[in-house]
């Protein structure tokens, strides 16, 4: 830390300024780190000899070795700079006027990435600065990850849980993976449509064939089962307090959300009794749900918006926008991440001619967006590099997005689609 207050220093008193010339060393001096480095002399000295040795070394070839080795290591950078610390201390003037001065402290965290987060914790002024200057690093930027590509499929769902397990099921098994994306399990059995939930109790959260919401094992046991006469199940989440949220719809509507019959059912999330039941002619079409904080969010894609709920099943407010048929939600630090339904799953609009019309939203399904909790567009995401991406659903797992997509495959001539192929997509700056 106190060589970024360094350079945060020179920064931003002498912005225009090249940093100082390096000292001229005598080849002699060179020669010297060199013959004594540890790549040349891999042998143990006593410390002490060792001591008395570096201490008849040149000033700046002793600095050059000590800078050399604690690049190489992370741990000897940190005692270098707690050692810097203790023997040269920054003026006041350098921490005063510079440091902590409110106007200052912007413009040396405002460059800052969201993996620097640790500078919040420096001083009470550094975290009022990281606050004022963070809303430009919550912006969603793709990131590399590691998934096996196998597992990336049509009928593929994800859930991640606290302890660091993100838990991705076909309708035949069900996988367990590490924040490395290392396949730590694999479990037959039957775990249904729509979405599962996980949590950090090693137990998972399916909708067998839709006809029931189950808690199972990792193992593939099922501990508890829920089942409504009459009635099918999607789109599990889990919130605190226990209770466990999911959509429940009538067996014989031949989709989701017909003359709004949908509602939202409350379980215990250990032993799946019934808790309360909500929502009943407020849902025409519902799809994903997301908890945060208090609330619950339920995308209703028949009437294109979100409806929220309190936890205990009253409805609060609805939350429209610039999108259509939204269909997969996630919630992170107070924002909302959205995706819509494809449109090609959709019946096209016509015009009194019986012409179809254009859509309203040309992305839709081909993009994620991200919205305040009033419902405001912060940004808009596509694919980077895959143009015919489409993307399916979402999961907030180890501080980044994954997003399932689609895309078209081509034959050679490179214009008419062959086929189709799956992938996954990490963003990072939630």
């Amino acid at each position: 830390m106190r060589l970024f207050y360094q350079k945060s220093i020179y920064l931003t008193i002498y912005p225009r300024m090249p940093p100082p010339p390096e000292p001229a060393r005598p080849e002699a001096h060179i020669g010297a780190a060199v013959a004594y480095s540890p790549t040349t002399h891999p042998t143990t000295m006593p410390p002490d000899r060792l001591s008395l040795r570096l201490g008849q070394l040149p000033h700046d070839v002793l600095a050059e070795l000590a800078a050399r080795l604690c690049s190489d290591s992370p741990a000897l950078q940190a005692a270098a700079e707690e050692c810097m610390a203790a023997h040269t201390p920054l003026p006041h003037w350098a921490v005063d006027r510079v440091l902590i001065s409110a106007d200052l402290v912007p413009h040396l965290l405002g460059p800052l990435e969201a993996e620097d987060g640790a500078a919040a914790a420096v001083c009470t002024q550094w975290l009022a600065g990281w606050k004022a200057t963070n809303e430009p690093r919550r912006q969603l930027k793709p990131v590399p990850l590691d998934f096996p590509e196998e597992l990336v499929t049509d009928d593929m769902k994800m859930a991640g849980t606290p302890d660091g397990r993100l838990v991705v099921s076909t309708r035949l098994k069900v996988h367990i993976l590490d924040r490395s994306m290392r396949v730590l399990q694999t479990v037959a059995g039957e775990y249904g449509h729509g979405s599962i939930a996980a949590s950090d109790d090693f137990s998972i959260f399916p909708c067998p064939r839709a006809s029931s919401l189950c808690r199972s094992t990792y193992d593939g046991t099922t501990v508890a089962e829920y089942r409504l006469k009459g009635y099918l199940f999607a789109y599990p989440v889990l919130a605190p307090g226990g209770l466990l949220f999911c959509v429940i719809y009538e067996r014989g509507d031949a989709i989701i959300g017909v003359e709004d019959r949908d509602e939202i059912i409350a379980l215990d999330a250990q032993t799946l009794q019934l808790r309360h039941r909500f929502g009943l002619g407020l849902l025409n079409g519902a799809r994903g749900l997301a908890v945060g904080g208090d609330e619950l969010y339920v995308c209703e894609i028949g009437n294109h918006r979100l409806q929220v709920f309190s936890l205990t099943g009253e409805h609060r407010r609805s939350i429209t926008g610039e999108w259509r048929s939204p269909e997969s939600l996630c919630f992170a630090k107070d924002r909302l991440y959205l995706v819509e339904r494809d449109p090609e799953m959709e019946d096209h609009e016509e015009d009194e001619d019986g012409e179809s019309v254009a859509p309203a939203f040309p992305l839709q399904g081909r993009r994620i967006l991200v919205l305040s909790l009033q419902g405001d567009i912060l940004q808009v995401v596509t694919h980077p590099t895959e143009p015919t991406a489409k993307f399916q659903s979402i999961c907030c797992f180890d501080c980044k997005l994954l997003a399932r997509y689609r895309y078209s495959t081509f034959d050679n001539a490179g214009d008419t689609i062959s086929g189709r192929g799956y992938g996954m997509l990490a963003l990072r700056g939630l």
